[in-house]
């Protein structure tokens, strides 16, 4: 709450106010926000491109977050050096979620197809849903993670693999910070906010986490042979990417589960 009275003009709101219901109100920020230089140190949140904020809320033990274009960083500084030294895990599971991130955006249901539109603009969600645009920037980001995602991992002297896992990174929150994603990031949610016990490797050993990434890649085989129905031309085109070869539409959510 500290930083929050320092970055807006409202010290009398609650920060709750702003939190996504139901935990929250959902309100819209209305307030001047004063600048926020994102300066990410992991290729994977895409952070520093988008209007989304998440965050632990332990007196519910939930995992929530506060989504409102209003606090989209003024400039993000996006600089391979300051990834260079992230250990094998961390590097794996933040390449997850811009694998993730891009898959999502690009498989969300369409901005056509989204509605009722809310009567005040101001309530407009911070995602809305595939488009043209955020479809240029997922696609991409599904290139570069099939090429120096696994580099990335297996070399951390791989400096062009970290370099364009960052870049991917970034180019996946574009999309994603348009698009919106869908069941792995919610079922992350649930998963890492009812973590009592797990550790992870290359994490600290003082936290009970199960890191982000993780908890959003391991429903993701699941998650797009469910959705391959939805849109079978699309999951098709991913599988394709990804594994470098010819996939059928008819095939598509059983090979990008694969």
């Amino acid at each position: 709450k500290q930083w929050y009275q320092r970055r807006v003009r409202d010290p009398e709101a609650d920060f709750l106010d702003f939190v996504n219901p139901p935990i929250g109100k959902g309100l819209p920020v209305t307030k001047h926000l004063l600048p926020l230089l994102a300066v990410p140190t992991t290729a994977g949140t895409g952070s520093e491109t988008t209007g989304v904020a998440v965050f632990d809320y332990e007196p519910l033990k939930a995992k929530t977050g506060i989504a409102n274009r209003a606090i989209r960083p003024t400039l993000g500084l996006v600089d391979p050096d300051n990834i260079i030294s992230m250990p094998a895990r961390v590097t794996a599971y933040s390449g997850f979620d811009v694998l993730c991130h891009a898959i999502e955006s690009y498989t969300a249901l369409s901005y056509t197809e989204r509605g009722p539109a809310p009567e005040n603009p101001k309530f407009r969600p911070a995602y809305q849903g595939s488009n043209p645009l955020s479809d240029v920037w997922s696609k991409h980001a599904c290139h570069i993670v099939s090429k120096y995602f696994k580099r990335a991992v297996q070399d951390p002297e791989d400096y062009e693999a970290r370099c364009q896992m960052h870049l991917a990174s970034s180019m996946a929150g574009v999309g994603f910070g348009n698009a919106g994603v869908h069941l792995c990031h919610g079922l992350s949610y649930s998963i890492s906010g009812l973590n009592r016990d797990y550790r992870s490797t290359d994490y600290s050993d003082e936290i009970k986490l199960i890191p982000h990434g993780l908890s959003v890649c391991i429903t993701a085989p699941a998650v797009f042979s469910a959705t391959a129905d939805s849109s079978p031309e699309r999951h098709a085109e991913i599988a394709e990417i990804l594994g470098g070869k010819p996939v059928r539409k008819e095939d598509g959510g059983e090979a990008l589960s694969d």
